[in-house]
């Protein structure tokens, strides 16, 4: 039991990881850096900018997936088998995209980045649905129907480039990636 818990908060420390190292990083290039309230990039390209802020992010988010993936491992009969492949499928493009920064010039790293961001955000909307589909909560079933929604949402102006939302993207892209953190967080069957 003691394993649960520990692996449960292991999750609530892996997202104030990323967000320490998101206002870090991001509160570094608004104050210092001068790309104030600049919400035309994403977080990654803001990571991109400076070699310290590759390596900080690469470092923390090195930390998350270990932390993920021994959630993983010592949730594995609270979740289904599918849940879990998505999971570590996750784990793997984030971590795949924390070692290939987007850089700002259009180099391989930078490519090699986009594909596994993209890759990323398309399996934390399969989470997001399988989720929903598995809900025995009241809470996590409102919660993850509101993250597919947006995560629908999020998708289709991401592939079409739309306007408003290119834009905007480091707020729209900024709230996908921490709903997701709540939807992993949300609360499990009923016991």
């Amino acid at each position: 039991m003691e394993d649960i818990k520990q692996s449960k908060k292991l999750l609530w420390v892996s997202a104030l990881v990323f967000l320490a190292e998101f206002l870090g990083i991001i509160g570094w290039y608004w104050i210092f850096g001068g790309h104030a309230g600049d919400a035309t990039l994403t977080i990654s390209r803001y990571v991109g900018l400076n070699l310290w802020s590759t390596l900080v992010f690469c470092a923390c988010n090195m930390a998350i997936v270990v932390m993920l993936v021994y959630y993983l491992l010592t949730q594995a009969s609270k979740r289904g088998f599918l849940w879990r492949f998505l999971m570590y499928a996750f784990a793997l493009a984030f971590m795949a995209l924390s070692i290939s920064p987007h850089v700002p010039d259009e180099s391989m790293p930078a490519t090699i980045h986009r594909f596994f961001a993209g890759a990323m955000f398309i399996i934390i909307s399969l989470i997001g649905i399988l989720t929903l589909t598995k809900a025995t909560r009241k809470v996590t079933l409102v919660y993850s129907l509101l993250f597919t929604i947006y995560a629908m949402f999020f998708l289709i102006c991401d592939v079409l480039r739309v306007d408003f939302f290119m834009n905007s993207i480091f707020w729209y892209e900024s709230a996908y990636i921490f709903a997701f953190f709540g939807l992993i967080l949300c609360p499990e069957k009923r016991k």
